[in-house]
């Protein structure tokens, strides 16, 4: 848990998994070459690994390997969310026999890397990163079903290539998450590509600032929702939820609960409105990770819960759920001691 947070640290945090500008972006576009192109050796024998026909096989999870991208060709590529690369590829193939969901990690690799995973055949990848953590790769939560055979392509941003270290494991045999029972439901649709979020998404929502309203209770309020993230024309957007909190007194606020994809939850200062909003506290959660204990003292006013995921990342489906509960809502008590405006945090928002 942490207070009164760091703009530097917070907007850190949002910087290195979002890079995303126009000039840069394309969706869906994809260069690859004949199937003929294999990487041969001074021998003329293929070596494995070059394209999918010749992929490297991965016969149980969890699997671990290493290379170097370097002596391939540029077989493929996916804008996740840059183009024009023309950095060799390596693939793996993984042929599922148990529907479940994946962790990809190349965060030991010595280059700047970009992963992403074909189902069954090219064409649209499921799952895709570029820099997760610095600037190497990593995918969480990536679905696969049983009698699908998937393709795990280790690539580079630009030209670059270089030493690459793969983990690949299970992280739930079911990928299955219960809200609890007495939780009543957000109700907003799951989002998509072009989604335009007008439920609940608070400061975002322009030029009308749209919140969902939650009425005061003695006992917890649980609430069951969904997230993920979305294209919208060529930007990387996610599914941000703001629940408002109208307190009449001063009292505290503690927020706690679990995700199926990382997410943070935020107790936000409304009381200026949107521009003049401040963060009080925050914490991370899920996936499969209940947290509990993020509270802050809140004076009378607006405040506003806010939960999405910590993260543009494609890995984090649209639809994923997380619970989210909230107590002492009956007003609010210290005033902030750090201000923030709304104007330098709206890109972590959105």
């Amino acid at each position: 848990m942490k207070h009164i947070i760091s703009l530097v640290l917070i907007l850190g945090l949002a910087a290195a998994a979002y890079a995303v500008t126009p000039s840069t972006t394309n969706v869906f576009q994809q260069v690859q070459k004949p199937w003929g192109q294999g990487n041969m050796t001074g021998d003329g024998v293929r070596v494995g690994g070059d394209t999918i026909e010749w992929a490297t096989v991965i016969g149980a999870l969890p699997y671990s390997d290493s290379g170097n991208t370097c002596g391939f060709n540029n077989d493929y590529d996916y804008a996740c969310p840059y183009t024009g690369s023309t950095a060799p590829d390596v693939v793996y193939s993984y042929a599922c026999t148990a529907s479940t969901y994946l962790t990809i990690d190349l965060c030991n690799s010595t280059y700047d890397t970009k992963v992403y995973v074909y189902e069954d055949a090219v064409g649209t990848p499921i799952a895709c990163n570029d820099d997760y953590c610095s600037w190497q790769s990593f995918l969480m939560n990536v679905p696969v079903a049983s009698g699908h055979t998937y393709y795990i392509v280790v690539d580079g941003y630009g030209t670059s290539c270089g030493e690459y270290y793969l983990d690949m494991s299970i992280i739930s045999s079911t990928g299955y998450f219960e809200c609890p029972p007495e939780a009543m439901l957000e109700g907003e649709p799951d989002c998509y590509d072009n989604y335009n979020d007008t439920y609940n998404g608070g400061c975002n929502v322009t030029p009308s600032p749209v919140f969902q309203m939650i009425e005061p209770s003695e006992d917890p309020i649980v609430i069951c929702g969904t997230t993920g993230v979305f294209y919208y024309d060529t930007l990387l957007y996610r599914d941000t939820d703001w629940y408002q909190l109208d307190l009449t007194e001063p009292k505290e606020i503690c927020l706690a609960g679990d995700a199926q994809v990382p997410c943070y939850f935020f107790i936000i200062d409304g009381r200026s409105g949107c521009d003049g909003s401040t963060i009080m506290a925050y914490d991370t959660v899920g996936p499969y990770s209940p947290m509990e204990g993020l509270c802050y003292n809140c004076d009378a006013g607006t405040w506003w819960m806010w939960a999405g995921p910590n993260a543009w990342d494609l890995s984090f489906w649209c639809g994923a759920l997380y619970w989210m509960e909230i107590t002492g809502y009956t007003c609010g008590s210290p005033s902030p001691t750090t201000d923030t405006t709304w104007g330098s945090v709206k890109g972590l928002f959105r």
